[in-house]
């Protein structure tokens, strides 16, 4: 069998030519042996793997000992070694006690060997750590497969910060019709001041009989110093959890109502169904689908059956990095012909978990088309927008438990109707935490 010596991977030092006078002897880079262990263990070599992971444990760089051990309790679980997974894992989180991830499959074994009351205490420290609200819920998902997952579950999130159009409106004083320019009214038009938003978001399991029920209920409100743009919206959701193996499948019941310059906006009833297939440790896939009848308050002729299909890729890269990219599409058929609507787009999401620090960023694409020309206009609606958002969490400055969050929005909205084009920049300042 060959030796394999990781030169500069695993010396703290140079040495001068380390395969000198030996036999079948060669120098591999760190990458070079983590393909390698990979290959092994696709051969069905698991022991040959793992050491060779073990090796790499014992690197100068630290990202590479953290990827080693997380691979190695991977390799040592499917030796059916839980004890030596345990012990991988607990090393890694001793030298990066913010990776979170390691600290989810941590919970998971231990779980998984019965200890349940230790697994319960590594859950509660991983969502102490938090997680950028755009992929909590995914995150949650992955960890799911606890033996002991949380019955009760509570995210809040409170900020504060200027916002330069808060009612998401044109610039423009006038917009050309078939009839004549109309000038806009001032509430039509870009408004920017203070804005406050608070958000909590709750889940319940339940059983009844053999049958796991998951609840869920959001709430998000934004606030303005002109209280004539306040938005809050409220949904819940509430159906039975069935897994089978890697697979996950939910259908439930919505209910959402929403509320507009402090009155109701809007009422919608329908259901979804939401699955998850567990490809590997490090990636998922969710799909969610639902059918909303809503009923608009000020304009009727915007009732009507509101769909929507959306899939979520989620991978974990090492052992702090989260990236998620996500394709969705939108129909709205209204009772008014010229208000339906056609709705297309797409997200990148990466997450960056460092022990002092969350930072995350999101690219996002909307494109949304009429299926009638608006008659005011003469001309079917088309217009694209795109979100950028990028921010940090500092985990270890908590206040109450609470961890500080700083996040800055940028959303450009290009149309054929003027109507619909406008810009909105916002910087967020606040507190998260989940219980």
């Amino acid at each position: 069998m060959l030796q394999l010596l990781a030169g500069l991977a695993l010396a703290a030092a140079p040495a001068p030519a380390p395969c000198a006078g030996q036999a079948q002897c060669m120098q591999a880079s760190a990458a070079q042996l983590f393909a390698l262990a990979d290959q092994l263990y696709s051969q069905g070599d698991k022991a040959g793997a793992a050491q060779l992971l073990e090796a790499l444990t014992h690197d100068i760089h630290p990202e590479l000992r953290a990827e080693a051990r997380f691979r190695l309790a991977a390799v040592r679980e499917a030796m059916g070694d839980l004890d030596g997974a345990v012990t991988a894992l607990r090393e890694l989180l001793a030298e990066q006690p913010n990776a979170n991830r390691a600290r989810l499959e941590l919970a998971r074994i231990l779980g998984k060997m019965g200890r349940g009351s230790e697994a319960e205490a590594e859950l509660g420290r991983a969502e102490k750590l938090g997680l950028p609200p755009e992929v909590e819920q995914n995150a949650r998902r992955l960890s799911a497969t606890l033996a002991t997952p949380k019955r009760r579950g509570l995210t809040l999130e409170l900020t504060t910060g200027p916002d330069s159009n808060m009612n998401r409106s044109t610039g423009s004083a006038f917009i050309d019709t078939i009839i004549a320019p109309f000038e806009l009214d001032a509430d039509a038009r870009r408004q920017a001041g203070e804005g406050y938003s608070g958000s909590v978001r709750a889940y319940s399991r339940d059983r009844l009989g053999k049958i796991s029920i998951l609840s869920q209920a959001a709430v998000r409100a934004d606030l303005y110093s002109k209280g004539r743009f306040n938005d809050v919206q409220a949904s819940v959701d509430s159906g039975p959890q069935f897994t089978a193996g890697k697979l996950s499948a939910r259908p439930a019941v919505v209910y959402e109502r929403r509320w507009f310059g402090n009155r109701r906006y809007s009422t919608g009833l329908g259901g979804q169904l939401d699955g998850s297939l567990t490809v590997s440790r490090q990636t998922q896939v969710s799909v969610s689908a639902s059918e909303v009848r809503q009923r608009i308050s000020p304009n009727p002729g915007q009732d009507g059956w509101r769909t929507f299909v959306g899939a979520d890729l989620l991978h974990a890269f090492g052992s702090g990095t989260l990236a998620r990219v996500s394709l969705r599409y939108g129909r709205l058929d209204a009772r008014d012909r010229p208000e339906s609507l056609r709705q297309r787009g797409g997200g990148l999401l990466v997450a960056r978990q460092l022990q002092p620090l969350t930072v995350f960023g999101e690219i996002d694409y909307t494109r949304t088309n009429g299926v009638a020309p608006i008659f005011l206009f003469g001309k079917t609606r088309h217009d694209q927008r795109w979100d950028f958002t990028g921010g940090v969490i500092l985990n270890r400055a908590t206040i109450g438990g609470f961890s500080p969050l700083m996040r800055l929005t940028h959303s450009d909205s290009s149309a054929n109707i003027a109507l619909f084009e406008y810009r909105r920049t916002r910087f967020d300042f606040g507190v998260t935490r989940s219980f």
